[in-house]
């Protein structure tokens, strides 16, 4: 079989989620869902809407089928995408990262109905780094390294160090038994291995808010008495589904939006609605969740994507002209600092792969004396060696004192790196853990507006109109 062009997969009942999505933002999610249809102009938009909320009841992935796309956070986006496959009637699905912005019990919930699917004839290509999904789900496996295929394997023949090997096998061995930690974490347990930690003292108060509240940017409230503290040396771990309020919390934090209410105070100083540049001249970096998007110019070179927020220094421009031998040397050292893999400085960063690209933006955040830095996302759909670097970076920086807010949808990544965890939904802090009582089944829990026993919903009611 051999495709020319996408419609004819969908033709064939083949459906892909992708990791960039496929949607046109000003468009609601109904029409995205329908958009390339054959006899689209026949359907008729009420029956549609009813066929989405369906769909959305079934996979527990909530999606308001007349929100417009850019309405809609990145996790928000992404479950748009499942449902636009689902919707269509594929039969062989291709998957890449569909966990990533899911609670673990939404989790669960797919796994079981790709279960049901495959006992029905369907087929599922499952594009995952987590190596416990590989292991649960797959009945064959195969390997791609650099856009290679190393091997395919039945599953009952593997294990996770054997596909470890055949996906790192060009690094030494201590990068390999991190690597195996990183992508095996099932729930802490007694020993410490889901982190190495050692119960430390932190420094004095970075960032401190108190009841914050502020709306989204439709003027609905997004933000609804947000509390919460980082320290000097502290990572503190958000966990929450997308759309619970996490970008306009980064927002109020880098200066992108003002408050409607409450008390922000930066090390000692009061804040009354800063503005960007004035967070970033007080130290606040920011590694947005959507990297392309809002992280990078990409038309520009790597080299010009390092000083965006440093054009002005002295060592690179003079009298409003650029010194472009020292913007190249510093951008050839970054890269090489930074494990930037490109053909030269002069790149444009639109041409770098999502790890790379990400490597840059987080090179260019954190090669400034930073007090905070906020990551929103920092690993998402990276490849195991971005992964473990971009990691391994913010943490070395946490040790040399930065205060760090860490924003994620995979808990085994946030029980791995965070000193504690916060839980945000529906606007609110349900609960801040500390890293020894914090667990995937307790976090989970929490993401859905429980409390910490389980048994008390703290939270309103989300409602869905």
């Amino acid at each position: 079989m051999n495709f020319t062009n996408p419609r004819q997969a969908i033709e064939k009942s083949i459906g892909m989620v992708f990791q960039h999505f496929m949607l046109v933002r000003n468009h609601t999610v109904a029409e995205n869902i329908i958009l390339g249809l054959p006899g689209v102009v026949k359907l008729k938009l009420k029956e549609v809407h009813q066929q989405i909320r369906e769909i959305s009841e079934r996979y527990d992935l909530y999606v308001d089928p007349e929100k417009k796309i850019q309405e809609l956070s990145v996790g928000e986006q992404q479950r748009v995408e499942i449902v636009k496959v689902l919707f269509r009637g594929a039969r062989i699905l291709i998957l890449d990262e569909p966990t990533a912005v899911l609670t673990p019990q939404e989790s669960e919930a797919l796994y079981e109905i790709m279960e049901k699917m495959v006992n029905e004839k369907h087929s599922i290509i499952f594009i995952t780094h987590k190596m416990k999904e590989v292991m649960a789900l797959s009945h064959r496996i195969t390997v791609l390294s650099r856009g290679k295929v190393m091997a395919t394997l039945k599953k009952d023949e593997t294990n996770p160090q054997e596909l470890a090997d055949l996906m790192i096998s060009n690094l030494e061995a201590k990068d390999l038994v991190k690597f195996l930690r990183d992508t095996t974490v099932e729930e802490k347990d007694g020993d410490g291995s889901v982190s190495q930690k050692q119960k430390k003292k932190f420094g004095n108060l970075t960032v401190a808010l108190k009841d914050i509240h502020a709306v989204n940017d439709l003027g609905y409230p997004a933000l609804k008495g947000i509390s919460l503290d980082i320290r000097a040396g502290e990572i503190l771990g958000m966990a929450g589904v997308s759309g619970n309020g996490q970008p306009e919390l980064t927002d109020v934090l880098s200066g992108l939006r003002s408050p409607t209410r409450g008390k922000y105070q930066f090390k000692d100083v009061p804040l009354n609605k800063p503005t960007v540049n004035e967070m970033i001249d007080m130290g606040v970096g920011y590694i947005p969740e959507d990297r392309k998007r809002f992280g990078v110019s990409s038309g520009m070179s790597i080299a010009y994507n390092f000083l965006l927020r440093d054009f002005q220094n002295p060592q690179f421009c003079s009298r409003q002209l650029l010194k472009l031998s020292n913007i190249f040397d510093y951008g050839q050292k970054k890269m090489q600092e930074f494990d930037i893999r490109a053909p030269t400085e002069k790149t444009p960063v639109g041409l770098l792969s999502g790890g790379n690209m990400q490597k840059v933006i987080l090179a260019r955040e954190i090669s400034r004396p930073l007090k905070l830095l906020l990551a929103a996302q920092p690993t998402r759909g990276l490849d195991i060696h971005a992964t473990s670097f971009i990691r391994e970076q913010i943490c070395q920086a946490r040790d040399r004192g930065l205060a760090v807010l860490w924003i994620s949808e995979d808990l085994d990544e946030l029980l791995m790196v965070a000193d504690r965890i916060a839980v945000i939904f529906d606007g609110r802090i349900v609960g801040t853990l500390s890293h020894e009582e914090a667990s995937v089944t307790l976090i989970g829990q929490m993401m859905t507006g429980m409390n910490k026993n389980g048994t008390e919903n703290v939270m309103e009611k989300r409602e869905y109109a």
